[in-house]
């Protein structure tokens, strides 16, 4: 089996891919739920991530989206790789929830898109991201990926293979869109307007009204014992707080030293970009660098 045109989020950790998701799913057609670092499954091997033994991962992960362990047996007997079996095991999760289609959301993904366009050619791709300021407050707050070199190598980790698989891969308008976080919060139904058409769905005003859900996190908590914080945020309505994190966490001397390894890297231009067109509440209108 092979989904025709499965819609795939990634980004930079906290950069609001968890939010984009959970308003998506929001529509009657699309189906989405917690990550499942399908990529980093190596399934001759039988392992996933971080070395775990694949069969018992496949069965944890079922268990986030509410699928019983032996229908996670039944997919894993009819998928070849890793690819094959997230097709299957997401394919299963729309038809559960009664919808056609289905949108995976591992922030990695941006980082595997020749995987993506491989095995799924007319997927359709959803790039978000956000002022680095405000996702390094919020690796800094969670004790996250060390300090402020690491955070900016991270960075380029992310939009350094975004930026060549432009180059490598046949990524355009039609299947690939990039966001900003700061415009999803500040103007969700013209944003999700914009995805919606970008998927050639119709519009359902659903989408763009998000009151928090807790319900994710709860069940994350009661399996693993461990609380999310990125769950946590979506628990949380959609406010202009969301924006401008940074202060009193992140100074000019942090990003002196970010800036200068995104510059070793050659991102220095794009990270400025992005910074330079964040927007502000009570700033311009939304609609910075796409």
């Amino acid at each position: 089996m092979n989904s025709r045109n499965p819609i795939f989020i990634g980004g930079l950790m906290r950069s609001g891919t968890t939010l984009l998701r959970a308003m998506l799913a929001q529509h009657s057609a699309i189906a989405s739920g917690l990550e499942t670092h399908w990529f980093d499954i190596d399934w001759r091997a039988g392992t996933a991530r971080d070395g775990e033994p694949l069969r018992g991962y496949l069965h944890r992960i079922g268990q986030f989206f509410e699928i019983e362990a032996a229908a996670v047996d039944h997919l894993i007997g009819l998928a070849e790789d890793e690819a094959a079996y997230l097709d299957l095991f997401m394919s299963e999760v729309a038809r559960r929830a009664g919808k056609r289609r289905w949108a995976e959301k591992t922030t990695g993904n941006i980082r595997h898109l020749d995987r993506i366009i491989e095995h799924w050619p007319e997927a359709r791709i959803i790039h978000i991201y956000r002022d680095p300021k405000d996702v390094f407050a919020s690796f800094r707050r969670g004790g996250k990926y060390g300090g402020a070199a690491e955070h900016g190598a991270l960075w380029c980790d992310f939009f350094g293979d975004l930026e060549r698989f432009k180059v490598d891969l046949p990524l355009g308008p039609e299947n690939l869109l990039e966001m900003r976080y700061e415009d999803l919060v500040l103007a969700p139904e013209a944003e999700m307007r914009r995805v919606l058409a970008f998927l050639d769905e119709p519009w359902e005003a659903a989408v763009a009204r998000f009151e928090g859900n807790a319900d994710e996190h709860d069940r994350v908590r009661e399996l693993t014992g461990h609380a999310s914080t990125t769950l946590a945020q979506i628990a949380r309505p959609l406010g202009r707080d969301r924006i401008g994190l940074w202060r009193g966490v992140i100074d000019e001397r942090d990003m002196a030293v970010a800036r200068e390894v995104v510059a070793g890297r050659g991102l220095g231009p794009l990270f400025a970009r992005i910074e330079a067109e964040t927007p502000t509440p009570g700033g311009p209108e939304p609609g910075g660098a796409r």
